[in-house]
């Protein structure tokens, strides 16, 4: 929920700044307009009493008496001004029936502010004040002040109006806040909880993808991810139980030979044999070691093949024809060893085909070898390929039915007794069957007993 704070936290600040930054801006430039409206309105008002002052005493005669003269411009000045207005000759103060007083001589100094009126604070009210020489006598001043508190009242009012407004519109806004953003946020929060379900060994487990946005994305990805994971962890399994199998069976196979080795050896130091004997066990010995030494290629040929993965083997188009004379040729001493014949076709004669070649000849190689061992001296043997599939057929003994679905099994014998002395080891179908699934085919078996075997590799 680390980032849901953050996220909540800095939207809700930025919100809360902006907002009281505008609010205080608005505040205050309504403030500032008004106060600025009745500068101007008081302004032009303060003009034309102090207008119509100077004219009604531009028809009176100077005289002489200063009091008198006061007492005349005091009277004028009462009945065009009033209450508003306090009238100095000099700094000296002449009529001020106001409820103010001002030092004077610090209000007149502020020449910069005469026309736009002087905004002073007196205790906690608030007065706009204007001031002008009247031109009789040239020494008669008008202080004129207006009071502007009732303004400054009511914005503060509003201002905490405002405030409280403000308030309850950022509670409001903070929940409906907290709930997006923690709808949002919710899928980010699910998918960390299943990737520590997954990495805690739940690989079925899945999220429901809701929406199509970049977090919709990423779930449906995180869900991508996690079914390879399965799907690798599965096939690692497989690999390590059959592997496991494997090695089951492999000692399973090896006991026997060592035993008899061991007791051919032992029988060999311990006692005197006759020639005739001594041959015999020693050509019983290396027959077994020569066996188990085709075991460990062929359980390492094997095991290599469970660990490869299709993306791991090495394809591209191959000349079938070609490959067939070669695997004829590889095979030659091989069938002369039982006088045997091998016949191969292609059709069409340019065929080609996607393999690794290498795997692939590993294949038809133990195909035609279990061929050769089923086959009585004399007899023929045919490898076909076509667009449809690669097939060899013997006129060998033959698989009996009920073993025809377990060949395929690594170590798994029909006559092992036969297949022993013939030097098999059990593995050569299962060598076959796994190459066929790298490459995307299957193997399919046809045979009947003393009349041979037809493998067919279906592309």
């Amino acid at each position: 929920m680390k980032l849901f704070k953050k996220l909540f936290l800095q939207i809700f600040l930025a919100f809360l700044v902006l907002s009281q930054a505008v609010f205080f801006y608005l505040l205050y430039e309504s403030r500032r307009q008004a106060v600025e409206s009745i500068q101007h309105y008081e302004k032009l008002s303060f003009q034309g009493k102090t207008g119509e002052l100077d004219q009604k005493l531009r028809g009176m005669y100077e005289t002489e008496e200063q009091e008198i003269q006061d007492r005349i411009v005091a009277s004028a000045f009462r009945q065009y001004v009033g209450s508003q207005g306090i009238l100095y000759r000099g700094t000296k103060e002449l009529f001020n029936i106001s409820a103010y007083e001002y030092e004077v001589e610090d209000v007149f100094k502020r020449t910069d502010d005469r026309e736009n009126g002087l905004l002073l604070k007196n205790g906690e009210r608030r007065l706009l004040l204007f001031w002008d020489t009247l031109t009789f006598g040239k020494n008669y001043r008008v202080l004129y002040y207006k009071d502007i508190t009732e303004i400054y009242q009511r914005f503060d009012k509003l201002f905490l109006e405002g405030l409280l407004f403000t308030v309850g519109a950022l509670l409001f806004i903070g929940v409906f806040l907290f709930h997006g953003i923690y709808r949002t946020i919710r899928p980010l929060v699910e998918l960390k909880k299943t990737a520590a379900l997954l990495a805690d060994g739940n690989y079925g487990i899945r999220l429901p993808v809701r929406g199509k946005d970049e977090i919709a994305e990423l779930t449906e990805s995180f869900n991508q991810m996690a079914e390879k994971i399965e799907e690798h962890v599965e096939k690692l399994s497989t690999v390590n139980e059959t592997q496991r199998q494997l090695l089951g069976s492999l000692a399973h196979e090896l006991k026997t030979p060592m035993t008899a080795i061991i007791g051919y050896a032992d029988t060999l130091l311990t006692l005197r044999l006759s020639e005739r004997r001594r041959e015999q066990a020693l050509q019983y010995i290396g027959d077994e070691c020569r066996r188990l030494s085709r075991l460990s290629v062929k359980m390492l040929e094997l095991t290599g093949l469970y660990e490869m993965g299709e993306s791991t083997i090495e394809k591209k188009e191959v000349e079938v024809l070609p490959f067939l004379e070669k695997v004829k040729e590889l095979t030659f001493w091989r069938l002369q060893e039982k006088k045997l014949s091998l016949e191969i076709s292609c059709t069409p004669e340019d065929l080609t085909k996607t393999m690794d070649q290498d795997l692939m000849m590993s294949l038809v190689m133990n195909l035609v070898d279990n061929a050769v061992k089923a086959s009585k001296e004399g007899g023929k043997i045919w490898i076909r390929a076509d667009e449809r599939e690669l097939s060899v057929r013997d006129e060998g003994k033959g698989i009996p039915l009920e073993d025809l679905a377990r060949v395929t099994e690594a170590f798994y014998m029909v006559d092992k007794a036969r297949a022993r002395s013939a030097g098999s080891v059990g593995l050569g179908l299962a060598i076959c069957e796994e190459i066929a699934m790298l490459h995307g085919a299957r193997l399919s078996l046809e045979s009947e007993e003393g009349k041979g075997t037809c493998v067919h590799l279906f592309y």
